[in-house]
């Protein structure tokens, strides 16, 4: 057998075996399903349905999986804030929108309990998945520091865990939809929808009373 004859030999045995290795091996791992797929953010934020021209906070933004989907429904004559207590996630949306050019969208260095938005200043407000990293004795606070930012008439969105959710996250931080509730509504907020398409997160909405006269 010549060399060449010798060496395909050789290559052909050695797809045999890792083939058949494959075999053995049964099949790998899932994926992990992304994000996008059980947080459905195009239908999250379509149900938020913010007009164009209107104020939107998107509280505790993290690096921005919200605000710049936001930042397209509210078009250019509108701000989208973006409040995040983080310096490091806070510097990815801030640099994102110096590189993309975006005029609609206001980074904003927070406090725990005070997102540094002016009072009735905003539409809408949103924030997802942040209540249950901040402590207990903080919400009340928080949740009132985002009420006095609505205006009268608009409206506050909750995303957060459910407590049975079927993911490993936050396990021992999850906060039972009645405890969302009762944050809102000590607030002065009412309870005014709730949407149950979302697979691991509770969807509240609160309205803001208007001013009596």
């Amino acid at each position: 057998m010549g060399i060449t004859n010798a060496r395909r030999v050789c290559v052909a045995l050695l797809a045999v075996v890792f083939c058949a290795s494959l075999c053995l091996a049964g099949p790998s791992k899932s994926v992990r399903p992304s994000r996008d797929s059980w947080q459905q953010p195009d239908r999250v934020v379509g149900d938020l349905n913010i007009q164009t021209g209107t104020s939107v906070a998107d509280i505790g933004c993290g690096r921005g999986y919200f605000t710049f989907r936001l930042a397209k429904a509210v078009g250019d004559t509108s701000k989208v804030y973006a409040t995040e207590i983080s310096e490091r996630a806070l510097k990815a949306v801030a640099d994102r929108v110096a590189r993309d050019k975006i005029t609609n969208v206001v980074p904003i260095r927070s406090d725990p309990t005070d997102t540094k938005l002016k009072a009735e200043s905003l539409d809408t407000a949103f924030i997802c998945n942040v209540l249950h990293h901040v402590p207990a004795q903080a919400r009340p606070a928080l949740v009132k520091d985002i009420a006095k930012a609505i205006k009268p008439g608009g409206a506050f969105f909750i995303v957060d865990w459910r407590v049975d959710a079927k993911v490993k996250y936050d396990l021992n931080r999850r906060i039972p939809k009645a405890d969302l509730i009762k944050l809102a509504k000590d607030a002065g907020l009412e309870l005014d929808a709730e949407f149950f398409y979302l697979t691991h997160q509770v969807f509240l909405r609160f309205n803001k009373p208007a001013a009596k006269s």
